[in-house]
């Protein structure tokens, strides 16, 4: 080519101080001439290394150049991504712009012009993977997820097919994080990714939703074979794993929902699958549960719970009951246990076994153990400063706040706050914490005690070493409480296993010099038992239920407890008048279900009841599940007794707790008068016609005993 000499010097300029890659070819694909930079970005020395730019391609990306090479060549310049090999083999990804050089002539080759995007395309992979996909376990994430079910949805809405959407979360994961740390924790969960990614087919999509929780796309599936999937599932982590030489044993809950049954929408899929989750903890954890629009209201309640519980502290709602402790010879309260309550603006008071699992999972059981501490520790100085007996009060304790390594710090923080003695705090933990972590707890119990702070056992008897435990523990547990289930059984006839039993467990904790608390006392005749067998000191209904703490501080001014028979079991619901009362001598299974809370419409499904007793005014009913006495809260009950349909919409008016889990209530009808006269027109005939034949079978009487009934529902 002839170029003057501006020319020659704008043309060298262009290759000499351009950043980027340049070069020339002739229309053949020769390579002419090259900048110092082409070679810098691919490695070469000099132009007599490389004849051709397609010698510097990879195989994948010739036909890609050689097209764009044909089209510049004929007038049409071309941009485009493409991939280039160094000299030590490394891809090096180009952003290549080929112009052709036209002359008077015509075109006379092509100038090329590069720049080196490596870095920048691999910083843009990285974040769309960032972006897309879990960096621990590397399976999609959340959002990934719900794109894949987004497009699977379109899929099977055309085919005509069904997806499954499985929801899993860890069971007690919490705790080996708070055990064990967190980096052991992490290890686990890149364990349990492979071993889930090997039980489900290629077409799966499994996913990490966040902290302990996974998700499973099941395209194509039916409801039989999600079930098969999750038991297959359950049964895989029966085997351990095996994380830096500690065997973990974990377990998973599963929930399902099924388009288009569950959902027609991937937002509404995976919150019916949350819930049917909710449900399979509910009932016990390591086991799947498939969703129901039938959501009954007891797991209707655990989500509003959970909802809520972050704020509970700082609203106040929390409060803590306190329980007498009665020396068995002199009935002198000589300790109190202090129990936890949660005033909630819907349900009313709700008792620890329905929020604290809640806050165990959330993580905010640390925050609520620590507002207990304080708040019994500053109520306990407020009695003594009162002039009050000094007694010590004890606080539960759970596994995860047993070990964490900040627990033994803030007693001693919170004893110099509140300047409570260390001997007027104790502390409770159960058997099964003692068991699960026997060498980690030896040298936190010494430090407890080396405080000056008693330490009691909880529950004892129902772990599986009971009496070893003793063994094991004996210089290091000062109280051992004696769990209700063996005190419910005594007799003063000593015809039950639990008389022996009990006796030989106080014999052997005195011979450890350790206390005996009797727990859940409620009649005078375990009393008599327990007094036989020289039973330090008793705790139960029979001297008080839990109560709060100004009711508490007035039994303590009175100091001495009078025994008195439980009324717990036998005291009668509010007297009916001269309503008309029709006492169902079978009870009838019923349909209960929430409408209303707060004047706001609930729609969750029924759940079966007993129904009693009917009258004008009201009716008495027995459930499994824990309601709250409030007008706020409307239910609707429906029955059918012997052909005759019933309806009746209230509100618990009163409740007590007949054996643990079964509870009777009575529920006020909202009725206008009129129905009212109808209702007990209705009533008569039917106490007609039961008169006539008291148990009729196709009126869903029951004639089992009614805890066997909830035992199995």
């Amino acid at each position: 080519m002839v170029f003057n000499e501006k020319s020659e010097l704008l043309y060298r300029s262009l290759y000499e101080y351009n950043p980027d890659v340049v070069y020339f070819v002739n229309e053949l694909g020769q390579l002419i001439q090259t900048n110092d930079e082409f070679f810098k970005v691919l490695g070469y020395l000099n132009e007599t290394e490389i004849q051709s730019i397609d010698l510097l391609l990879p195989s994948s990306q010739k036909s890609l150049y050689t097209e764009a090479f044909r089209k510049s060549v004929s007038g049409i310049s071309q941009s485009f991504n493409i991939e280039f090999i160094h000299k030590d083999g490394q891809i090096v990804i180009m952003d290549l712009t080929l112009i052709p050089a036209k002359l008077k002539e015509g075109i006379q080759g092509i100038f090329g012009i590069a720049k080196d995007i490596t870095k920048y395309i691999e910083a843009e992979k990285l974040n769309k993977y960032l972006a897309n996909y879990d960096f621990l376990t590397k399976l999609p994430n959340r959002r990934l997820f719900q794109e894949e079910l987004d497009q699977k949805l379109i899929i099977s809405h055309t085919l005509n097919q069904k997806v499954a959407v499985m929801y899993l979360d860890l069971d007690r994961f919490k705790y080996i994080n708070d055990t064990l740390g967190h980096t052991l924790g992490d290890k686990l969960l890149e364990q349990i990714a492979i071993r889930l990614k090997k039980n489900l087919r290629k077409d799966a999509i499994i996913a990490r939703l966040g902290g302990d929780e996974f998700g499973i796309l099941l395209p194509d599936f039916y409801m039989q074979q999600a079930e098969e999937q999750s038991k297959s599932i359950i049964k895989s982590f029966d085997e351990p794993f095996l994380v830096d030489n500690y065997k973990l044993f974990v377990t998973t809950s599963i929930g399902i929902s099924i388009y288009p049954h569950d959902g027609e929408d991937s937002l509404t899929l995976m919150k019916n699958a949350d819930s049917a989750l909710y449900k399979a903890k509910e009932l016990g954890k390591n086991n799947f549960q498939v969703y129901s629009s039938s959501l009954n209201a007891q797991t209707y309640k655990i989500f509003s719970l959970e909802s809520t519980l972050r704020n509970a502290i700082e609203l106040n709602q929390l409060e803590l009951y306190y329980q007498p402790k009665v020396c068995s010879t002199t009935y002198k309260i000589i300790g109190a246990e202090a129990l936890i309550r949660w005033n909630h603006p819907e349900w009313g008071l709700v008792s620890p076994n329905e929020f604290i699992p809640l806050a165990e999972e959330t993580g905010l059981d640390n925050e609520i153990g620590n507002w207990v501490k304080r708040t019994a520790c500053r109520q306990n100085k407020q009695w003594q400063n009162a002039g009050l007996p000094k007694i010590p009060v004890s606080i539960n304790l759970s596994a995860n706040r047993f070990l964490e390594q900040s627990f033994l710090p803030s007693i001693v923080t919170t004893l110099e706050e509140t300047k409570l003695e260390a001997k007027y705090l104790e502390v409770e933990i159960i058997e099964t914490s003692l068991l699960e972590n026997a060498k980690s707890v030896f040298s936190v119990l010494d430090e407890i005690r080396s405080l000056g702070i008693k330490v009691a056992l909880d529950d004892f008897g129902t772990g599986f070493s009971s009496l070893s435990t003793l063994q094991r523990f004996k210089d290091r547990i000062d109280i051992l409480k004696i769990d209700r289930a063996f005190i419910n059984e005594l007799s003063e006839l000593e015809t039950d296993d639990s008389n022996f039993i009990t006796n030989m467990m106080i014999q052997l904790s005195q011979q450890f010099n350790m206390e005996v608390v009797a727990e859940g006392v409620e009649t005078s005749e375990q009393l008599h038992v327990l007094e036989d067998y020289n039973c330090n000191t008793i705790q139960g209904y029979l001297f008080s239920k839990p109560v709060p703490a100004a009711d508490f501080e007035k039994l303590l001014r009175k100091g001495i407890l009078t025994p008195l028979e439980s009324s717990r079991s036998e005291e009668e619901f509010t007297n009916q008048g001269k309503d008309f009362r029709l006492v169902l001598e079978h009870p009838v299974i019923s349909s209960m279900r929430l409408t209303q809370i707060r004047r706001k419409k609930v729609e969750i499904g029924a759940m079966e009841v007993l129904m009693e007793e009917i009258c004008t005014r009201r009716l008495r009913f027995s459930s499994n599940i824990k309601l709250t006495v409030s007008p706020a809260i409307i239910l609707e009950l429906k029955t059918v007794i012997l052909g005759e349909a019933l309806k009746m919409v209230g509100s618990i008016s009163q409740v007590k707790e007949l054996k643990s889990g079964v509870y009777q209530y009575e529920l006020e009808y909202i009725i206008k008068e009129n129905e009212r006269t109808k209702l007990a027109s209705r009533l008569n005939k039917l106490n007609d016609l039961l008169q006539e034949s008291p148990l009729n079978p196709t009126s869903g009487s029951v004639q089992v005993d009614k805890y066997a009934f909830f035992s199995k529902n």
